[in-house]
């Protein structure tokens, strides 16, 4: 999980959740051991489509009521 993680160039948990989507195949010899990732299957269009997009759109709403309101 850390060497693909480190060949997208995004963290773990970008990894672990495109395993639990189903986006990403990986497989555990046992419960608890390591998952397996084959390097051709980093080159899944889902995963680069995924990777290509920004960051989640943060929207503002006027009529929200801000976190930090002396900022």
């Amino acid at each position: 999980m850390s060497d693909a993680a480190a060949k997208l160039g995004v963290s773990h948990v970008k990894i672990r959740r495109f395993v639990r989507d189903g986006i990403l195949p990986a497989e555990q010899v046992m419960r608890g051991a390591p998952y397996q990732i084959r390097a051709s299957d980093l080159e899944d269009e889902r995963i680069k489509a995924d990777l290509a997009r920004k960051s989640p759109r943060i929207i503002n709403e006027d009529n929200q009521k801000s976190l930090f309101p002396a900022i």
